[in-house]
């Protein structure tokens, strides 16, 4: 559960920083953000179902771990952007994001709603969607507190919290039996 806290907190963190960063540190429209965000989850849909046949064939501790590997690489590769980033720079970083999200996702869900009993499905999914709502929850927070403190780097800050909170669900993901 804590994997996906984790997460969770970690998508929040750069959702509602990252307009923040492109409208204020790029001088981007809001229709610029819009597109610019767009490929985190066009490639979460896309990876997402890829996932699920991985799955199948490979143990979800492994596809997390290399998925939130790959989300906090692309959190940080955001926070590394060049000084006047081209939108392509912009775009494939977050589009590695989203594969890297979508490549976690499916997996942990299979493995959360499958660990127990059948007849325990339901308390499976209320586990799910708890830590769902957990890290979104503690993301926003951190956002608030982060931007509060962190002033005009408030954003590239939250990226690199984001960064944090993947790998350490990518950390905690790896102490999983490998089924």
């Amino acid at each position: 559960m804590w994997t996906s806290v984790c997460c969770y907190a970690a998508q929040i963190l750069a959702y509602v920083s990252l307009p923040f960063l492109f409208e204020t540190g790029m001088h981007l429209s809001a229709v610029e953000t819009g597109l610019l965000v767009t490929p985190w989850p066009f490639m979460t849909a896309i990876t997402a179902s890829i996932a699920g046949r991985l799955t199948i064939r490979y143990p979800a501790s492994v596809l997390c771990n290399v998925g939130l590997a790959l989300l906090a690489a692309g959190l940080l590769l955001m926070v590394f952007l060049p000084t006047s980033p081209s939108k392509w720079d912009v775009v494939w970083r977050l589009a590695l994001c989203g594969i890297g999200f979508g490549l976690f996702q499916t997996p942990n869900n299979t493995a959360m709603m499958t660990a127990g009993p059948r007849g325990r499905s339901g308390a499976a999914s209320g586990m799910n969607a708890a830590a769902r709502y957990v890290g979104w929850t503690l993301g926003s927070a951190l956002v608030s507190l982060i931007f509060g403190l962190g002033g005009d780097h408030g954003a590239v800050c939250c990226l690199v919290a984001g960064a944090a909170f993947a790998s350490m669900g990518a950390a905690t993901s790896s102490a999983r039996r490998f089924r």
